[in-house]
């Protein structure tokens, strides 16, 4: 067979809250400017479908963003009552602390008087010790107050009413520490709630997101196959394709290579040739001609074959090959390039110059002649 054509391959505190509302807008942000799409679409249909899904996810964000903004201001209520309270509980700390003091110097001249009391009065006062609960049943004692001066007796009123205040002030403070921690807990409901709700509507819009993409991409790939069957059938597949429809589609043969227009030639059985004989000396390597997967198998007319399934929805058919590249499997994902074999003339071609028995099958279906293709990229 002659060849018209020879090259090489081509180049290859408020701070929780805040943070949720942040993650909220941004969120948001990225809801509004997502593209429609959604799970496994592969008609217009679906894709209004999953649209809707997606407006449905951003007024559940909606939503959850407007709760934040009340549970913002729920959250700045309870800390404001927390302010004054603890203002509060320092004041009342201070004014203890005074009572104490005053308490103390009190009871030292209380004392005093006790013992006076005591060495002058003599059993009479003993008794009554002995028989009191406690100081201040002493203190207050008719015996003890008979015996004080009025100065003295001044001094132990003043005591028994620094004594109730010091203990109604201590209540106080005990409720308002309570209320304290009554109130931190509240915030920190507020605040889990809001961390709840916002995981949730993250996670629903993040899986929502993710098949919605999925969709537009699978639909995207059913245009791209529907347009080119329409155009093949125009056409028919003897026409080829344009290079726009094997996006980073590179030459399979890596280096010098030739090859003609043999589309249609006959062949035994009253076959015609369905591919792009390309041909090169024997070990050539072959490379895969876009991201995906490859099949690797045998076959009494190819030999020994493979089949590279595109992520973009095309197969591309190898045939007549030595052999696989080391390490090459069959069902393995292989990138742009990849070396997957070598130049051979196995199966049907024994005999005949070494070469590659090319084939191009949008979406999976019938070939369309490859020649168009590989004269665009390997040219």
């Amino acid at each position: 067979m002659s060849q018209d054509r020879v090259s090489g391959s081509m180049p290859t505190d408020m701070s929780p809250m805040l943070s949720l509302r942040a993650l909220t807008i941004l969120l948001l942000f990225a809801l509004l400017v997502a593209i429609p799409i959604s799970a496994g679409a592969q008609t217009r249909d679906d894709v209004e479908r999953t649209e809707k899904a997606r407006d449905e996810a951003a007024a559940a964000l909606v939503a959850i963003n407007e709760e934040l903004d009340e549970a913002v201001v729920e959250y700045q209520e309870i800390n404001s009552r927390l302010e004054d309270l603890n203002w509060r509980i320092t004041v009342l700390y201070d004014r203890v602390g005074e009572y104490e003091a005053e308490a103390t110097d009190l009871e030292d001249r209380a004392r005093s008087l006790v013992i006076d009391a005591y060495v002058n009065g003599g059993a009479e006062l003993m008794n009554v010790a002995l028989e009191a609960g406690s100081i201040q049943e002493v203190l207050t004692s008719q015996v003890l107050i008979s015996r004080a001066t009025e100065h003295d007796i001044v001094d132990l009123d003043r005591l028994e009413a620094v004594s109730r205040e010091m203990g109604r002030l201590s209540e106080q403070l005990a409720r308002n520490q309570a209320e304290v921690e009554s109130l931190r807990d509240e915030a920190q409901a507020v605040v889990d709630r809001l961390d709840a709700a916002q995981a949730a509507a993250s996670t629903a819009y993040a899986t929502a997101d993710r098949e919605a993409r999925e969709a537009y991409t699978a639909w995207q790939a059913a245009e791209r196959r529907r347009k080119l069957a329409e155009l093949t059938r125009r056409q028919g597949a003897g026409g080829g394709l344009s290079p726009a429809a094997t996006p980073g589609f590179v030459c399979p043969v890596k280096g010098q290579v030739g090859f003609i227009n043999d589309w249609g030639f006959p062949r035994s059985g009253g076959r015609t040739h369905k591919g792009t004989d390309m041909f090169a000396a024997r070990g050539t390597p072959l490379v895969a001609v876009g991201n995906g997967s490859v099949r690797l198998y045998t076959n009494n007319l190819g030999g020994t074959v493979a089949r590279v399934n595109t992520d973009y929805g095309f197969s591309f058919y190898y045939a007549h090959m030595d052999g696989y590249a080391p390490g090459i499997k069959s069902g393995q994902r292989v990138s742009t390039g990849q070396t997957i074999g070598y130049v051979g003339n196995t199966g049907n071609a024994i005999g005949t110059s070494p070469h590659l028995h090319f084939q191009v099958h949008p979406g999976g279906g019938a070939p369309v002649n490859p020649y168009p293709t590989v004269r665009y990229y390997c040219g």
